[in-house]
């Protein structure tokens, strides 16, 4: 395999800090008064930085099939449990303290559903979520189910094809919308995610491009999601204009997701060359428990402290020590809890029994 892409753990990285700007600075105060602070100089900026969460996706679809291809399912299914869960552990439980000593009414949760939380399973069955940002960890896991499948079924060369009849799924849920659809095509829909689907697919053909050199059938592919991604997204802006007072502009979502389409095409062919630095790396460990941790513990630091700091002040100390905290949560929880756990189900002889029998009816197929 070719070198470590660094320049994604910065685009991960700004996603996490865009999605920031956008609770901090226009979700907060714009709606359902989580944040009793105002922003206006940077309402306009802030509020595309929900599209940061679009970014993250086709990172997942790039990243996530290269771990598969050089994978199995129970090598998988590990290197996802311990990726995920011990940084989102201590992030919800913190959360979850917070919000019980400290946080607005609204945002508090009975035991069995914060507890529920620490499965991560809960949006599957409709239990409300410790902090709203959780919700993208219900498209991940989707997606990981579905890779696993392929993985199980020792079917990851016929991954053009699934990425294909995914993006197919997206299309037919345009043309025959949820609210219309018979059940047995809902429950398709709730599982193949396809509001969101288009990007998970970029991913993977960006990652074909990086991997086999050019191909004009990958790109086709590409700039068939292309296609899809924007047509949702443009239902979503229809969406967030009856939402919110603000005008949610076509051109400027159109011209961000062009620009991380844009990017990953740069970065599959290689030219993106100069942002390949390893410094990158540090501040890309930092993306994902920033992003599991900033928004309730933000909006309630904001709501306390707020009568006695300057607003632009305290908008600067918040981002700082969620930053410090998210380096904190790596380093000490997230880097060797993923090491202990990755170590512990590697050598586990129940894993290790499942991965033999798997290996075997692979033999006979």
């Amino acid at each position: 395999m070719k070198k470590r892409l660094y320049h994604i753990d910065l685009l991960r990285f700004i996603a996490a800090l865009y999605v920031l700007f956008y609770h901090y600075c226009f979700r907060g105060p714009s709606k359902d008064d989580l944040s009793v602070l105002h922003y206006a100089p940077l309402e306009d900026f802030s509020k595309y930085g929900y599209l940061g969460v679009d970014l993250f996706f086709i990172i997942s679809g790039f990243v996530i099939l290269m771990t598969a291809l050089n994978s199995d399912i129970t090598k998988f299914m590990i290197s996802r449990f311990s990726r995920l869960y011990p940084a989102y552990w201590v992030c919800l439980t913190i959360t979850a303290i917070v919000i019980f000593f400290y946080g607005a009414p609204e945002l508090k949760l009975t035991l069995p559903e914060t507890l529920f939380n620490l499965t991560m399973l809960n949006g599957f069955f409709g239990v409300p979520y410790v902090d709203g940002v959780y919700w993208s960890l219900l498209i991940e896991l989707k997606f990981y189910i579905l890779i696993g499948i392929i993985l199980l079924f020792k079917s990851i060369k016929h991954i053009k094809l699934f990425g294909m009849v995914l993006l197919g799924i997206a299309v037919l849920q345009l043309l025959f919308p949820f609210k219309i659809a018979p059940f047995p095509i809902k429950v398709l829909y709730f599982m193949t995610f396809p509001e969101y689907s288009s990007y998970f697919i970029a991913g993977m053909f960006f990652f074909l491009i990086y991997k086999d050199g050019f191909q004009w059938k990958y790109l086709l592919a590409i700039i068939s999601c292309y296609v899809v991604s924007l047509q949702y997204a443009f239902i979503r802006i229809d969406y967030l204009n009856e939402a919110y007072i603000h005008h949610f502009s076509y051109v400027s979502v159109t011209l961000f997701i062009t620009v991380f389409y844009v990017l990953f095409y740069l970065i599959s062919v290689e030219k993106l060359g100069i942002l390949n630095r390893k410094y990158f790396l540090a501040i890309g460990g930092l993306t994902y428990p920033l992003y599991l941790i900033h928004q309730n513990v933000g909006y309630t630091i904001i709501n306390h402290t707020s009568p006695f700091v300057n607003k632009w002040v305290l908008l600067t100390l918040l981002i700082l020590f969620m930053l410090a905290a998210s380096y904190a949560i790596h380093k000490l929880i997230e880097k060797p809890l993923g090491s202990y756990f990755r170590k512990k189900l590697t050598e586990n002889r129940f894993v290790v029994s499942i991965q033999s029998k798997i290996k075997t009816n692979y033999t006979k197929i």
